[in-house]
């Protein structure tokens, strides 16, 4: 057989081998299907919007986002398993809902998004996604966003200066029910739709959450006093079925990860203006701050992230080397 037939008979065999190692067809704008963990009001949901919109404008004739709803589609916790399942595409919500499934999210507490690519910690994470969840961790939206303790009468102060909760019941997640405890508290595990319930009725003395959420909330008509610094940040995932991901033309996949790495400094930045304007709008109201100084501060995070630390140490579904995470971190306690 002369040797022209054989090397189109080749190169023939190989593109229909990577059609249909693909599902998306060659040349044609692929339509991805994404949800969000909260409903579209949502001033989360509306940031990953913002995504979408510039994701769209600048993949013109690779790929377009449609953005098909929030809880309504899915239940937030249910997302990961219906990204998998094939139900959408791509999902953007808090990582600690599906931290029972991928534990490791627990690395937000000692890092920065910055921080993580510099480390090479977001890369150890994204291979764990995608070995463990069938995802592609794209990126740490929104970050930077505290989440603070705040009471509705000042707390007392222990003699070095930090902060003493006996006496107090703090409502509390599961996340952080230790913390309070060891801050001589008394955490009350319930769900957020009882919080406002819970304050005017005077059966919680006080709480942890985000300022926009506090805002969203209306819970600042109770509580006076936030305590700075907060405790730790926020930790918002995009993550993507890896299948599609890795159907999708390289093109495709190149221009979703730097839109992806351009998003998580916007929506800092974004996120850290609008912080400000939420402390000022609260310090206008009344409400008074409670900043701990040096090295009380400090001795504040760190006993928030050694009970993190011990909780994946303990964690047998953990499946990184945690040594060398924790070099990685430059966390030393």
């Amino acid at each position: 057989m002369p040797i022209k037939p054989i090397c189109a008979a080749i190169v023939t065999a190989v593109t229909a081998a990577l059609l249909a190692a693909s599902p998306f067809v060659q040349g044609e704008e692929v339509a991805l299907k994404a949800v969000t963990a909260w409903p579209k009001s949502n001033p989360g949901s509306q940031s990953f919007l913002r995504f979408i919109d510039k994701a769209n404008k600048a993949g013109k004739g690779l790929f377009h986002i449609n953005y098909i709803g929030g809880p309504e589609v899915t239940k937030p916790r249910e997302q990961p398993n219906a990204m998998r399942n094939g139900l959408f595409d791509m999902m953007y919500g808090p990582g600690p809902y599906y931290s029972g499934l991928f534990p490791e999210v627990d690395f937000i507490q000692f890092t920065t998004p910055a921080e993580a690519h510099a480390s090479g910690a977001f890369e150890m994470i994204r291979g764990v996604m995608k070995q463990k969840m069938a995802a592609r961790f794209m990126g740490w939206f929104d970050s930077g966003l505290g989440l603070y303790l705040f009471t509705i009468s000042e707390p007392k102060r222990t003699p070095s200066g930090g902060i003493d909760l006996t006496g107090l019941k703090m409502r509390s997640s599961p996340a952080y029910r230790n913390f309070i405890k060891d801050l001589g508290g008394t955490a009350i595990v319930m769900s957020p739709r009882d919080i406002y319930t819970a304050l005017q009725r005077g059966t919680i003395d006080g709480l942890g959450t985000g300022l926009q959420v506090l805002v969203d909330e209306k819970l600042e008509k109770f509580v006076k006093y936030r305590i700075e610094p907060p405790m730790s940040h926020t930790g918002i995932f995009m993550i993507m079925n890896q299948k599609v991901y890795d159907g999708l033309p390289k093109q495709a996949r190149d221009l979703l990860d730097k839109l992806s790495a351009d998003w998580e400094v916007e929506s800092r930045a974004f996120q850290a203006k609008k912080e400000g304007e939420h402390k000022a709008n609260l310090a206008a109201a009344g409400m008074k701050t409670i900043t701990l100084q040096e090295p009380e501060g400090k001795k504040f995070v760190a006993l928030f992230r050694k009970g993190v630390w011990q909780r994946m140490v303990k964690n047998e579904k953990i499946k990184i080397d945690l040594n060398k995470l924790k070099k990685m971190l430059n966390y030393e306690g």
